[in-house]
């Protein structure tokens, strides 16, 4: 059940798209949490160079269908991996977990996922993600979920 929240003081970001439930191996997977990733990764796949276990370029797009499967978890490693050679905490387990409002885990004060996937989209982009290029079941999603924006 993908929501925007705000975030407190703790990160330069003020509000993001959050997961409701973790996303990844053997979790929820619920289908907007999973379209928001999907979303997410597929707005800065590119410019990143995401790179697969076997070294090489992720150059198709994710499905923004949803469904948590094969091509959705070995990008969300690939991006934690980019995430983390770029010298930024993050735990790389692949999972997308939801963050509180501090933004910080408990574990290795890492940055949650969900956060970095946000500041990316912002500062790779330009901006923060647009919910009007959001796939309309996302996007009925986030009001639904979101009664404040």
């Amino acid at each position: 059940m993908a929501k925007i929240m705000p975030l407190g003081n703790e990160t330069d970001i003020v509000w993001l798209f959050n997961v409701s439930y973790s996303v990844g191996p053997g979790c929820p997977n619920c289908r907007d949490d999973v379209m928001l990733i999907q979303h997410a990764i597929n707005c800065i796949m590119a410019r990143l160079q995401l790179k697969n276990p076997k070294g090489e370029p992720i150059v198709s797009y994710l499905h923004r269908d949803g469904i948590y499967g094969p091509r959705t978890a070995e990008a969300i490693l690939a991006y934690q991996q980019s995430v983390k050679s770029r010298g930024m905490f993050i735990t790389v387990d692949g999972r997308v977990d939801p963050t509180p409002v501090s933004g910080w885990t408990r574990r290795g004060n890492a940055q949650y996922t969900i956060v970095y996937l946000n500041r990316d989209n912002r500062d790779i982009t330009g901006k923060m993600m647009d919910e009007n290029d959001f796939p309309a079941e996302l996007q009925r999603a986030l009001k639904r979920n979101s009664p404040n924006y």
